[in-house]
């Protein structure tokens, strides 16, 4: 209901605003003639001339200019008066009318901003909260940690934990912080080189495409004509190694033939001349080189020349079958260049992060001559001999190779070993630690390309057999890089350009000159202290991680002209401010691009349909509507499971989720936002819709479901409201009705007089009265009347259902009265008539509240006085976008708070 504008009538000019002396001249008239007669008759016998009944009175202004500017007392007063706790019952009382009128002047008098000249409020430097750290890291540095979670909770304020005013930086979180920057850069860093594969597929694990195989154990029979399957992965392109491990039975004069096919292709044929013994099993070994694509492949196996004779004297003749026993994988054995993390892959443009390697344990390795045993991550040489692995360089050029040995060391020489590849001895050295110590061994070699086999020789074994001494090699690591001739590492030349380019990202704007010159000196001491060009750059990144730039944000340039003391932010504040706004993450590429051009401003509109059409717009959801609609709370509600045995069944997240999806749905699909008060419609799993009575639903999922016919509607009947605002054993009018008035009207009541004792629970649980009842008594102190005709009606519409939000039609099989009457005159049966109310007179109301939560959500602050233009005119707006959910955000996002900043003085 719209309350009229008496005062527009004193107001009322023909062209251009009238200077702000001639207004307070007019509002000052309109106050001695009209306003303080009714504030003299209904307020002054207890609030002034020496009265100051709870502490407030009309006295302490000497003048009308002092009154006038204390809008803090206005705020008060005008409270009183909106939600008719003041005058108090058993009082005389003004009209509605009267009531009108004060509050028009009020809001056009007290609170009147000059419209030419827009005040955006004071700019809030704060920090980014854990929800916005953990977004930010995540999209900027790609990668799935979560180190906020490691940080203590966030306060709240004005209902939001984005508030810059309460977003403090304790010693405690910077040493978090500090934590998380090494661990955040170690991940963003990464440079692995991606893992040679050494699979074991057991012939049972193949699963059958065609013909009559069987599982005996761990192994696969074919006894006709047949082809099984199985799917593994290669971590990177190259070259590997495929063993068969088989035998056949014999019959038919040939070999048994079988067929290996790589992901539906025929690769090779191949004869199985071992034969099977069921006492004691051998398989032959057929290897085969196969060029594998990093990922997922199927290989396939099939027995393709099945025979029988059943006349064959001999009956081991009679059947050719074969036995699967195993397939073993192992490669890429060529050398594979360091994959290098997300973020290196954008820092570098997809240049190699260093040179391409093969990195072998000591168990990778194969006995090639003499007694060789694998030994915890390395590989035993107990005799002299050597251990080998196959090798593929694709270019010839100077690699280095590096070796970590130990050895047990016995007689007067130390343990000696040598490298050879491709047929030459490449490097010889000798092992001097004693007990197995490893030492680590270098040198750099010309290579040819091709296929090789790089060889490890013990050289010198000795055992003397009179004290037991024994001199035995031990091999733990074989690492091989390069070419180290032709480049591939990144160069110390080209680190000041990526400073700059990984500043840019993380400050989610250009970075200034100081700021370049500084980080860029960080890194170029870094590297003359010894540390390689990417060790430098992730020191700088660990660095840019706990400094100010990135940790918090508010810090925005004028852009444009200054005028009347402000101007508009600069397009990267602007692109910073949106995206934190709707993703609770830093901007994107293509927000970063408009602004770099300055066009991000003239394409908003569009800009914002694309953003809440993105997956990050959910953050929306959980972030604000979680906090404006107290959703977070639902994960610690906690009803009375004695009283409430059915939920524990887990309905508190179907609450939850019907709500998310409810808020996701009018935001997405761009609705009207009255359906938060009215809709009849919502979404529910097969759980809730049995909670809710919801009859013909189908399948188990969330869906979207209609409420026509029902006692249900909006936001206020969804279970998870109806349970938050109740208590543990009993609904709460009080706390619906406030949450009613709060969170959805914006108009919350004043807080409950002190020394006034709550209801006596014992007696609320044993009494045959409904709680309606033992309301009315409660109300008879005069001190809690004047609030309880304002809550108690939207309080006591709620009560047809129960604590857990299930409909009922009686309360200690007493009929259920939700019927009331507002303030304002309207008469409600039940919640679904105050529903329509709601909808039908209130639609303003609860759009200013919309637009002033959301304004807070958005600037990470609490609004001031000079704030009210703006949340005017974001409601007239969305009113004439027909109440559509983008009209009220486009008119946040290009609302003076939000495009501009102060300027100057006007700035502290």
């Amino acid at each position: 209901m719209h309350f009229p504008r008496f005062i527009a009538l004193l107001f009322v000019v023909p062209a251009a605003a009238p200077a702000a002396e001639a207004l307070a001249t007019r509002g000052q008239a309109m106050y001695d003639q009209k306003i303080k007669p009714m504030l003299e008759k209904y307020c002054f016998d207890c609030h002034a001339d020496g009265m100051d009944k709870g502490s407030f009175t009309w006295d302490k202004h000497t003048d009308y200019t002092a009154l006038r500017a204390d809008m803090k007392f206005w705020d008060h007063v005008r409270q009183q008066i909106v939600t008719h706790v003041m005058p108090p019952e058993k009082k005389d009382k003004p009209s509605l009318e009267q009531r009108d009128e004060m509050v028009a002047w009020i809001d056009d008098a007290i609170f009147w901003f000059d419209p030419t000249k827009p005040d955006p409020g004071h700019v809030t430097y704060r920090r980014l909260n854990r929800t916005e750290y953990n977004n930010t890291v995540r999209d900027l540095l790609y990668v799935d940690s979560r180190p906020a979670r490691e940080f203590p909770p966030d306060d709240t304020g004005y209902g939001y934990d984005n508030i810059g005013d309460v977003l403090s930086l304790s010693p405690m979180l910077m040493e978090k912080y500090l934590r998380a920057s090494r661990a955040v850069a170690e991940d963003a860093m990464d440079t692995q080189t991606p893992g040679h594969a050494d699979l074991e597929i057991q012939g049972r694990k193949f699963y059958k495409q065609k013909g009559d195989t069987r599982e005996d154990g761990t192994r696969r029979f074919f006894f006709a004509n047949a082809e099984v399957s199985q799917k593994f992965g290669a971590p990177a392109d190259g070259n590997y190694t495929v063993t068969l491990h088989v035998a056949a039975t014999e019959a038919g004069g040939e070999p048994a033939k079988i067929g290996m096919k790589l992901n539906g292709k025929d690769v090779s044929t191949f004869d199985v001349t071992k034969r099977w013994k069921a006492e004691k099993p051998e398989f032959q070994e057929i290897t085969y080189t196969l060029a594998l694509k990093a990922g997922e492949s199927k290989l396939s196996i099939a027995f393709l020349n099945d025979f029988s004779d059943d006349k064959n004297s001999d009956p081991a003749k009679r059947d050719r079958n074969v036995v699967l026993d195993k397939v073993e994988i192992k490669g890429p054995n060529s050398l594979l260049a360091p994959r290098g993390s997300r973020f290196l892959r954008w820092l570098l443009d997809g240049k190699p992060v260093g040179l391409p390697a093969i990195q072998l344990t000591g168990e990778d390795l194969e006995s090639g001559q003499g007694n060789a045993n694998r030994d915890t991550g390395g590989i035993a040489l107990a005799s002299s001999g050597y251990v080998k692995h196959p090798l593929q360089l694709t270019k010839a050029g100077k690699y280095r190779i590096t070796v970590k040995a130990g050895a047990q060391q016995a007689g007067e020489d130390p343990a000696k070993f040598d490298v050879r590849i491709a047929g030459k001895t490449v490097g010889a050295f000798s092992v001097t630690a004693k007990n197995q110590a490893p030492q680590w061994f270098s040198l750099d070699t010309d290579l040819p390309e091709g296929s090789h086999e790089i060889q490890i020789w013990f050289l010198n074994d000795f055992y003397d057999e009179a004290t037991k001494a024994d001199r035995n090699l031990w091999v733990h690591q074989v690492k091989l890089e390069g070419p180290v001739d032709q480049g591939g590492a990144l160069a110390a030349d080209a680190v000041p350009a990526l400073v700059e380019k990984m500043g840019t990202r993380l400050f989610r704007r250009p970075m200034t000159a100081d700021e370049k010159t500084k980080w860029q000196a960080f890194a170029e001491l870094a590297i003359k202290e010894g540390e390689k060009p990417l060790g430098a750059l992730s020191y700088v990144l660990e660095g840019m991680l706990v400094s100010p730039s990135f940790l918090f944000r508010g810090d925005p340039q004028p852009a444009g002209a200054v005028a009347d003391g402000s101007a508009l932010i600069d397009e990267y504040s602007l692109a910073a401010r949106l995206s934190y706004f709707l993703w609770s993450a830093p901007p994107d590429d293509a927000l970063l691009q408009l602004a770099a051009k300055g066009e991000l401003r003239k394409n908003l509109p569009a800009q914002l349909t694309r953003m809440i059409g993105d997956w990050k717009a959910a953050a929306l959801t959980e972030d604000f509507a979680g906090q404006w609609l107290q959703l977070r709370d639902m994960d610690i509600v906690s009803p009375d499971t004695k009283r409430f045995p059915e939920w524990k069944g887990g309905i508190a997240f179907s609450m939850k989720r019907e709500s998310q999806m409810f808020f996701d749905h009018i935001l997405r699909e761009n609705r009207s936002v009255i359906d938060f008060l009215n809709a009849d419609y919502t979404f529910a799993d097969k759980k809730l819709a049995e909670w809710y009575g919801i009859k013909d639903f189908q399948g188990e999922k969330f869906q979207k479901v209609s409420l026509q016919g029902t006692p249900r509607g909006g936001i206020l009947t969804q279970g998870s409201v109806l349970t938050l605002t109740s208590g543990q054993t009993r609904t709460s009018p009080v706390k619906r009705g406030k949450y009613l008035l709060e969170n959805i009207l914006g108009t919350p009541p004043p807080p409950a007089p002190g020394g006034v004792p709550p209801l006596d629970e014992t007696k609320v649980r044993k009494s045959k009265m409904t709680l309606r009842e033992q309301f009315a008594e409660h109300r008879a102190n005069t001190s809690c009347a004047g609030c309880h005709a304002f809550l108690d009606p939207m309080g006591f519409a709620f009560e047809h259902y129960d604590a857990i939000g299930r409909y009922r039609e009686k309360e200690k099989d007493l009929p259920i009265d939700a019927a009331g009457t507002l303030v304002r005159g309207q008469s409600f049966q039940n919640m679904t008539e105050l529903r329509t109310i709601l909808a039908r007179d209130m639609a303003d109301d609860f759009t200013r509240n919309l637009a002033e939560n959301i304004l807070t959500f958005a600037l990470g602050r609490g609004l001031e006085h000079s704030d009210k233009p703006a949340v005017k005119e974001i409601v007239r707006r969305t009113k004439e976008g027909e109440y559509k959910f983008h009209s009220l955000i486009l008119a946040v996002v290009e609302s003076v708070p939000f495009q501009k900043m102060r300027v100057g003085a006007e700035a502290e």
